[in-house]
């Protein structure tokens, strides 16, 4: 798997803040319980977040979305800091 424009841009554009911060964090390697308690939610929403983020980067399976987030963290983190500055300012 390869973190190129082609085959992840617009699921990462679609991605919302909250899916950027449960992918950052899965990227850390912290569990759904861990990553609830940061973001005072239950654990079964944070499996939704996850679930969501897969279907945009057409990722199936939380294992595989977890190597994916840990093997690309730092390309992720670019990615997320180019689409913040594209944005107009507020």
């Amino acid at each position: 798997m390869t973190l190129s424009v082609e085959s992840f841009s617009q699921g990462l554009v679609d991605l919302t803040p909250g899916e950027w911060k449960v992918l950052f964090w899965v990227a850390d390697d912290l569990t759904t319980t861990e990553i609830a308690e940061k973001l005072t939610l239950t654990p079964k929403s944070v499996e939704n977040y996850r679930t969501r983020i897969g279907r945009k980067l057409n990722i199936q399976g939380h294992h595989k979305l977890a190597q994916f987030a840990r093997k690309y963290a730092g390309d992720l983190r670019e990615w997320h800091d180019e689409l913040l500055r594209a944005l107009p300012p507020p």
